[in-house]
């Protein structure tokens, strides 16, 4: 006798995993997901803290855009499209200092206010040309608490509205005011959703992580949805030592903000924090099936720190997300092209935040 099939969509929460298995393995959608998510989107860039003197600059390639920010000469941060206006080549590499910005093909030379400032043979070869039509393509930025965020299609929400409620949540941290504590780079065989998608998973801490993160109450903890992002708090189970207690705590947090938490901001910049420690942790997809996280652990300024202390830090950050999360996303990676592949029951609370998270990127990227 065949038993009847509850439909998928009472076996999982919310609107249900609404993304289909190309969507994590196919060049297309890859490709797609550039130009119709990431464009559209604010997105992480960098600190202020990395560009500190007048001509530092630090460049990044968001959704396919080649992107350079800057700080001029009067001290104000600026994004531009990383492109010459004559023909169209890249202008700057990896981060530096400069005094103006020079294309490197033909030395068209930009201010760093984006302005074009000379052409070589513009008399003899260019008389019609005006400078003051010619200037670098600005990019839309925004700075929250020292993160500097872009939107290159200029297109997005206006930021605070797309912050929602984050800022009460974690604005105490005041991450700008902090000081790096210790910093690292890995890549891994995923595609970047599956690892998003475990960042606000519940339901694998108990498992994946059974020592790594067995200080915690994952009962007890507490998950938020505000806007298109996710925050969570969980607190420390009696007897059980804190994760950094040779750090200073931070000033001014509340009683959750000190607890163990887990955040993310919509698309793709994970957020840790504790009460000693503010990290962020962007997710910057390479490939279809090949993904790089940065990670940056920041701490209460004028305290000592030493090496070891960085160094511990950096390797339970590592043991956590590049050994245990990562490690399960390739697993996911390796039979997504399977016809066997589904996403069947889901757990109605702890994996709800997945639902959110494919709500809040099928309402952009299908916009």
């Amino acid at each position: 006798m065949n038993l009847p099939t509850l439909p998928l969509r009472i076996l999982q929460p919310g609107n249900g995993y609404r993304l289909p298995a190309e969507a994590y393995y196919d060049q297309g959608w890859f490709l797609r997901e550039q130009r119709q998510l990431f464009r559209r989107s604010w997105n992480f860039v960098c600190e202020t803290r990395d560009i500190k003197k007048a001509g530092d600059y630090l460049t990044a390639t968001i959704g396919g855009e080649p992107i350079v920010v800057v700080r001029d000469k009067s001290g104000q941060v600026r994004a531009f499209h990383n492109v010459c206006r004559h023909r169209g080549a890249k202008l700057l590499d990896a981060q530096g200092n400069c005094n103006k910005i020079v294309c490197p093909y033909h030395h068209w030379q930009y201010q760093l206010d984006g302005s074009l400032s000379n052409v070589p043979q513009h008399s003899k070869q260019l008389p019609d040309l005006k400078l003051d039509d010619w200037g670098l393509v600005p990019v839309t930025l925004a700075n929250w608490e020292g993160l500097l965020f872009v939107n290159p299609d200029g297109q997005a929400p206006a930021f605070d509205d797309w912050l929602a409620d984050m800022p009460g949540l974690l604005g105490a941290f005041a991450p700008g005011r902090l000081q790096v504590l210790c910093e690292g780079t890995f890549e891994f065989s995923a595609n970047w959703k599956f690892y998003i998608e475990n960042h606000v998973d519940w339901y694998h801490l108990w498992y994946t992580h059974p020592e790594t993160l067995r200080m915690w109450g994952h009962h007890q903890g507490q998950m938020l949805q505000t806007g298109s992002h996710w925050a969570s708090f969980e607190p420390l189970r009696p007897g059980h030592p804190n994760m950094t207690p040779d750090l200073e705590a931070i000033a001014g947090l509340s009683a959750r903000q000190e607890q163990n938490g887990a955040h993310l901001l919509f698309p793709n910049l994970t957020l840790f924090t504790g009460a000693t420690y503010f990290a962020t942790g962007i997710v910057t997809p390479l490939a279809p099936d090949r993904t790089q996280m940065r990670f940056r652990a920041l701490v209460e300024p004028n305290q000592e720190t030493t090496t070891e202390i960085a160094q511990i830090m950096l390797q339970a950050f590592q043991e956590i997300t590049e050994v245990e999360d990562a490690g399960m996303t390739e697993r996911l990676q390796a039979t997504v092209q399977s016809d066997a592949f589904a996403v069947g029951p889901m757990t109605m609370d702890h994996e709800a935040p997945i639902a959110h998270l494919h709500d809040a990127y099928l309402a952009v990227f299908n916009k």
